[in-house]
Formats: C-alpha cells, sequence, structure tokens
C-alpha cells in the first residue's frame, strides 16, 4: 500500500507541488522522517512558503542527527543544502553561503559536530568577509577519486555531485552579495550551524472542512419546506484589545554583537516602512506602530500597536539606527560603553513603557524610573536615586533605499528558445524553478563550468571525457597527473562502442 510520504515525494518528482505538500503534511503527522521533512521543504519553498520552508530543513537537521543511521550524513547535508536555498531566497546571502559551506564539509567526510567557525568570518561591524573569487579557489577539499574501486564510485557520484551543486549556490549567494549595499543587512551573519530546533506547527482544520466532514457523514435530511426560511448564524464580534495574551504577540529576535554595536533582528512581517517609528532612548527602543499576526484587529493608537524593547546595556540613542525589510526589523545600536559584552541584548514588554495623563504627550513628558524600566548594565547596581532625563526625539530619518542591481548579461546559446539570463533563472525570487531538480544536467554543468577557473574548467573537461560521463572533478591537480577510468554505476557493465 502507497503511504502518504510516499505519494509526497512522488507529487514532487512530478511538480504538483501543491499535491505533494497535502501528502507530506499527513505523513509528518506520524513520523517525523528526514526524508518526508526535506521533501516538505521543497514543497513550501517552490510555493513560496520560505519560513515553513527553512523550518522544516532545519527540523531534517534534527531529527537526521538524533537517528544517526547510515544515511544520516546525506540527510544533514541536503538538510544544510535546503536551508543554503531558502536563505538564498529570502535575500539573506551572507546566511545562505554559510549553509551551502557546511553542505561541503560534509561531502568531504569532516564531522557533523565540528565547529569550524564558518559563521564568525565577519568584520568588526559584523559584516561577512568571504568573497566570490575565495570561494572559486577553494576547491581543496572537494571529493577526488580514491585507489578503492567502490569508494572511486561512490565519491565519483553521490559526493562530488553534492559538493559541486553547494559549490554552484555559493557562487549564486556570494555573486548577488557583491551587489548589495555596503551595510545591507543581507551581508549579516544570523545562522549557526546546528540551528535551534523549531516546533512543528500542527496545521488546525478550518471550520469548514469539518463541517464538510459532519455532512458526510450525517444521514440524508428531508428537504424543508420553501416557505421555512433557514435561520443565519450570529455574526461574531471581533475580539476586543486585550484579549490575546502578551506571549502570543510577542515576536522572535535574534542578535549579533561587536564591541561596538549591538545588532537586532525582530522578525516582523508586513511593517509598514514609511509609518514604523523607532524611539531610541539610554536603554529601551519603541517601536511602532507594528502589525500582529495574532491580533489582526490591532489599530495604530492600540496599545497592541507598541514593543518596548528593554535592552541590556545602555546605548547611544543618536548614533543607533533603524532599517525594515518586508519580513523584519534590523535595530543596529551604538554601545555606550564600548568593549562591554553584553548578556543578551534584553527583551520585548508589549505596550509603551510608560502610560501618560490624556492632557500630556511623549514628546513633553519627562521619563520617570518604573518597574519596568530595565536595568542600564546587569553587572552595575542601580544608583539609590534618580533624576528624570527629557526622552530624546526618535530617529526619523529613513535608511537610504538599495539602488537597483544592474541588469545581468544574456549569456550565447545553441538553445532553439534563444539565450538565457542564467543569473535570473537561479536564485532570483519569484524566476523559474530555481533547484537543479528542476533543470536538466546541462544547465548544472553550464553553472559549474561558468564560475570555475581555468585549472577547474580543464580538469573538468578531462575528467568528463576520459570517463565517458561517469565522473567529474575539477581538481586538476589530481587528473592531470593520470588518465581518468570510467566508473559506471552500480549493476551497469561498460562496452566499447563499435561500429
Amino acid at each position: 500500500m502507497t503511504t502518504h510520504g510516499q505519494r509526497g515525494v512522488e507529487a514532487l518528482k512530478a511538480r504538483n507541488y501543491a499535491e505533494a505538500l497535502t501528502h507530506l503534511d499527513r505523513a509528518i503527522e506520524e513520523s517525523q522522517s528526514p526524508t518526508w521533512l526535506l521533501a516538505r521543504s521543497q514543497a513550501n519553498q517552490q510555493l513560496g512558503n520560505l519560513p515553513e520552508a527553512l523550518r522544516d530543513a532545519e527540523l531534517a537537521y534534527h531529527a537526521a542527527a538524533e537517528r544517526g543511521s547510515g544515511n544520516s550524513r546525506k540527510q544533514l547535508t541536503d538538510a544544510q543544502y535546503r536551508r543554503a536555498v531558502v536563505l538564498l531566497k529570502m535575500g539573506r546571502y551572507a546566511d545562505a553561503d554559510c549553509c551551502a559551506k557546511w553542505s561541503q564539509l560534509l561531502c568531504e567526510g569532516r564531522p557533523a559536530r565540528e565547529e569550524d567557525g564558518v559563521e564568525r568570518q565577519v568584520d568588526g561591524e559584523g559584516f561577512y568577509t568571504v568573497t566570490l573569487a575565495q570561494v572559486k579557489a577553494d576547491t581543496a577539499g572537494q571529493p577526488t577519486s580514491g585507489d578503492d574501486v567502490a569508494a572511486r564510485a561512490m565519491k565519483s557520484t553521490e559526493a562530488s555531485r553534492d559538493w559541486n551543486r553547494a559549490y554552484v549556490w555559493r557562487c549564486q549567494a556570494l555573486g548577488k552579495l557583491e551587489g548589495l549595499p555596503r551595510d545591507d543587512p543581507g551581508r549579516k551573519v544570523t545562522v549557526t550551524k546546528h540551528p535551534l530546533r523549531p516546533t512543528l506547527e500542527q496545521k488546525k482544520k478550518t471550520k469548514q472542512e469539518d463541517v464538510k466532514k459532519a455532512a458526510d457523514k450525517a444521514p440524508e435530511a428531508p428537504v424543508a419546506s420553501a416557505e421555512k426560511e433557514q435561520p443565519k448564524a450570529p455574526v461574531k464580534p471581533m475580539p476586543e484589545p486585550g484579549s490575546v495574551p502578551d506571549e502570543k504577540l510577542k515576536a522572535r529576535a535574534d542578535f549579533y554583537q561587536t564591541s561596538q554595536t549591538v545588532s537586532i533582528s525582530f522578525f516582523v512581517k508586513g511593517v509598514n516602512k514609511e509609518e514604523l517609528k523607532a524611539d531610541f532612548h539610554d536603554n529601551y527602543v519603541v517601536l511602532h506602530p507594528l502589525p500582529r499576526e495574532a491580533a489582526p484587529y490591532v489599530k495604530p493608537g492600540d496599545r497592541e500597536a507598541y514593543s518596548t524593547l528593554h535592552l541590556g546595556g545602555n546605548i547611544i540613542p543618536d548614533s543607533s539606527r533603524c532599517t525594515v525589510t518586508p519580513r523584519k526589523i534590523e535595530l543596529v545600536l551604538q554601545k555606550a560603553e564600548q568593549g562591554v559584552k553584553w548578556a543578551t541584548w534584553g527583551n520585548e514588554v508589549i505596550g509603551q513603557p510608560t502610560q501618560l495623563p490624556d492632557n500630556q504627550s511623549p514628546s513633553t513628558v519627562a521619563e520617570a524610573p518604573s518597574a519596568t524600566t530595565p536595568v542600564a548594565k546587569p553587572s552595575q547596581a542601580a544608583p539609590a536615586t534618580s533624576t528624570p532625563t527629557t526622552a530624546p526625539k526618535p530617529s526619523s530619518t529613513p535608511a537610504p533605499a538599495a539602488e537597483p542591481a544592474a541588469a545581468a548579461p544574456s549569456y550565447p546559446t545553441s538553445s532553439k528558445t534563444g539565450p538565457k539570463n542564467w543569473d535570473k533563472l537561479v536564485g532570483a525570487e519569484g524566476g523559474e524553478d530555481d533547484d537543479e531538480e528542476g533543470k536538466d544536467v546541462n544547465f548544472f554543468f553550464k553553472q559549474l563550468y561558468k564560475n570555475a577557473t581555468p585549472d577547474q574548467q580543464r580538469a573538468m573537461m578531462k575528467s568528463f571525457t576520459e570517463s565517458n560521463g561517469t565522473a567529474l572533478s575539477t581538481d586538476w591537480d589530481d587528473v592531470g597527473k593520470r588518465k581518468v577510468e570510467t566508473v559506471p554505476p552500480e549493476g551497469v557493465e561498460p562496452r566499447k562502442w563499435e561500429a
């Protein structure tokens, strides 16, 4: 009997992504198989559900690590690759390159639990320093053919293919990163090699589905008289502000710090860039108005439209800034005391820091210390008395808009459909199918060959030709000294062609 998991994988191969998602949802309710989670991650990504796709890839990573089966390394490799695919689609190019590099290291046989420091290749301001030129020269660890025939067959097919797949994706991510403004959030590294385990969200059945199921099971009711009017269901009133607990209103936040700054990513969707205000104070920040997915009735003046971020230390308000993207708010805070490490970024409190009288406004009232005002630094004792200070004006200068990237060139081709813009086809959000599974093999080789160095291109041509298309290597130091033998797949016998 075919299971929902098998049906989902088959539908994914046929590119029926909505059908695949339906079957895989049912399968994962019963078992969190890494194979099914990876398949659902790809289906979600193809349907544009990027946060869900990233969550499934990270769940697959944990499930594979916990099972520890013979296929775990391959599943861990695929999970890191799927993270890279989704993060590139989300515009987080530095994060995408880190995950693609971790996928390569797993292909090279490096320990899964090794702390390799890939994510720490940043400058003093926290921006990623790896370049496309460095990646093109970074082929030392690529799996190469060994002396053992069985090992050589494995390395020349699965491991090398996965390594090269991640290599292509790194070139795409770093190519996009080089076109970003210097201070763009996409240059920041916010991921870790071993991601925090996300929770598996159970999809709730809609009321309409429940009604339909009940109607299918119930016996047929007699037809009502035409004169009798069916009573209409009463309209439920909109919930009142304050009916949703504060914990459900709070957003997820990540942070990174240097000796001078603290960068906080505050994940909120649908923020109006023109309307959002960030009021910076000595040890807290007020953001408003904020949309709340858990409370869609919130209006700009409601308490729920405000978030007060109590910080883990003091900042310089005039030197701090805020930028807004479609999926998050990025705060870059200048530390008041440079070189002091914060134990945590702080915490979020729903609402404004103090309740003000009706006849006064925040711009004219001095801030008095209260029980909700955070301590400036965890290591310092609070003074016995405090003098109120006038609240500084919030920064209203919008972040400079990024200039549109220059149009990518179209490369010559012998295809009947004419020249292609490969940069648009791979990695561009909203473009065609971005995975190598959705392209023919020629597309994959074109991308790999285009981004290779001259020595790597020579190695690819020699290894592919001499092996009769069964091996591909970018290591010229290896293949330049020997003849690359034909290594057919398991169960296939090579034969010489005779005219």
